[in-house]
């Protein structure tokens, strides 16, 4: 499988909020003026997309819950004021 045919795969699994997000991600580091990407950024990006893939993920609000639980504060501001 080629390098686009595993990306063209990675990305039909994804629903569309997901694939939104992924193409603000890959845009931001797309931006000429930032620097450029370094193969840990990468190689980190490469795992993300692996776990997308394998659906191996959770909300972002699960994420703050089981966060919180782990400080044992509050520590996540969601409100947007």
């Amino acid at each position: 499988m080629t390098v686009k045919e595993e990306l063209h795969q990675l990305i039909d699994g994804l629903d569309d909020e997901q694939a939104r997000d992924l193409l603000e991600d890959l845009r931001d580091a797309a931006d000429s003026d930032g620097p450029p990407l370094d193969e840990e950024a990468l190689a980190s990006l490469d795992r993300g997309l692996a776990d997308i893939a394998a659906d191996r993920m959770i909300s972002l609000e699960d994420f703050q819950r089981r966060d919180q639980r782990a400080v044992g504060k509050e520590r996540w501001d969601t409100s947007f004021h």
